[in-house]
């Protein structure tokens, strides 16, 4: 098999079909669920940020992506922002609910990027989306949810490339335009006491794990909690790992999503992965597992195609895993955090369900005109995706540890 890309994969592109009124009634919708279940903190010094771009300016906002709520928040910067947003969104996310899921997304300003794959189309639609300067662009550059809040995961380059070729391009027809990647910080917070919501969920996960309720403290009991789960993947999995064999949790986990793609492709000679991260090894071998699965007309073959997939979905559960990110600061927000996962790798939950009421803060960080970089990108494009894709990383790392301090 070739490198999967947007001409060879089976599942066509889908672009967003934006509605108006759709958009209006969906923010009065989420805003009223937000004030609810996740209130916003916002300032209005940081909306201005955005306000004040100029009109008709390319924009990019570059969110990290903590959790399932992020969408919604994007729609309320939105409503507050009174700017209308399109985002990226993952192929398979179109097809749930036998098609519906698809129907709102397009009218919520959606469009789908298969992810792994080198998805041309969705990429030139994204530097379309900001050079017409009508409408920013939301991309969330880790690419993944990993439930690590205040730990930004490493970011992939597509935000600062799709700004850079958007200028470029817009500026062959009008010398003076600008563009801008804004960078986005999101940080959940649960306000109030939950430390009987967490006794009482970590006792549910060690009843059915047939742990011991140990007398200790939640990130022990999590620990304990997430090697029973590992060694039960392991297991299940028939991955040739030796939890003997590691000194740390960590180790072992990275050994078993190495196990997990090194399985999958050996099944499939025909597929193979240049990427250096073993969560971009995933997402290419998975693009090309789903493109097998869109052609094939084997019910046997897809079934089995269908299990490699699973496979490959374990390695992006795993690398959240980090047991470093609840035992080095236990505080109550990376413990739930811990806890939904392990709840998610158990019970086979698509979606935890958060402890109880919870804050979203929000920070905006000072806007990166692009324009200030066109003569480095001319000289040598892939070092300064790279260096600008890092002070990104950077600012929102920054913006977090900052509201986590006052938070304290």
């Amino acid at each position: 098999m070739t490198q999967t890309n947007s001409n060879e994969n089976s599942r066509p592109f889908i672009p967003e079909k934006p509605s108006e009124a759709f958009i209006r009634a969906a923010q009065e919708v989420v805003h009223a669920q937000l004030q609810h279940q996740t209130p916003v903190y916002l300032s209005d010094q940081d909306l201005n940020k955005l306000k004040e771009l100029p009109k008709q300016s390319g924009l990019i906002l570059a969110p990290n992506h903590a959790d399932e709520t992020d969408p919604r928040l994007c729609l309320e910067i939105s409503r507050l922002s009174g700017r209308r947003l399109i985002s990226m969104c993952n192929r398979e996310a179109f097809d749930e609910l036998f098609g519906l899921a698809g129907y709102v997304l397009q009218r919520l300003g959606h469009f789908s990027v298969e992810r792994g794959a080198h998805d041309t189309n969705a990429i030139e639609h994204a530097i379309e989306v900001v050079k017409r300067g009508s409408d920013g662009l939301v991309v969330f550059p880790e690419g993944e949810i990993f439930y690590l809040n205040e730990e930004i995961q490493p970011m992939h380059a597509g935000a600062i490339e799709i700004g850079m070729q958007a200028i470029q391009r817009r500026r062959a027809e009008d010398a003076s335009w600008q563009a801008f990647v804004m960078p986005v910080a999101i940080k959940y917070h649960y306000p109030e006491n939950i430390e009987s919501l967490l006794e009482r969920r970590l006792t549910r996960l060690e009843s059915h794990l047939l742990l011991p309720h140990l007398d200790a403290k939640p990130a022990v009991r999590l620990q304990a909690i997430q090697t029973k789960l590992l060694q039960k993947q392991i297991k299940e999995q028939e991955l040739p790992v030796d939890p003997a064999a590691f000194d740390t949790l960590l180790a072992e986990i990275k050994a078993a999503e190495s196990a997990l793609i090194a399985k999958v492709e050996a099944r499939h000679k025909d597929l193979s992965t240049y990427q250096k991260h073993l969560i971009d090894q995933a997402w290419q071998l998975e693009a090309e597992l789903r493109s097998d699965i869109a052609a094939s007309r084997d019910p046997a073959e897809k079934r089995s195609l269908e299990a490699d997939l699973d496979r490959l979905k374990e390695v992006a559960q795993l690398e959240s895993w980090d047991p470093q990110y609840y035992q080095s600061r236990q505080s109550q927000d990376r413990l739930a955090e811990a806890l939904l996962k392990m709840e998610r790798e158990l019970y086979h939950i698509h979606r935890p369900k958060q402890l109880t009421r919870r804050n979203a803060h929000i920070k905006l960080g000072e806007p990166i005109k692009l324009a200030d970089y066109l003569a480095d990108y001319d000289k040598d494009a892939k070092a300064l995706r790279h260096n600008l894709t890092q002070k990104l990383h950077d600012q929102i790392q920054g913006m977090i540890e900052e509201m986590v301090a006052g938070l304290q």
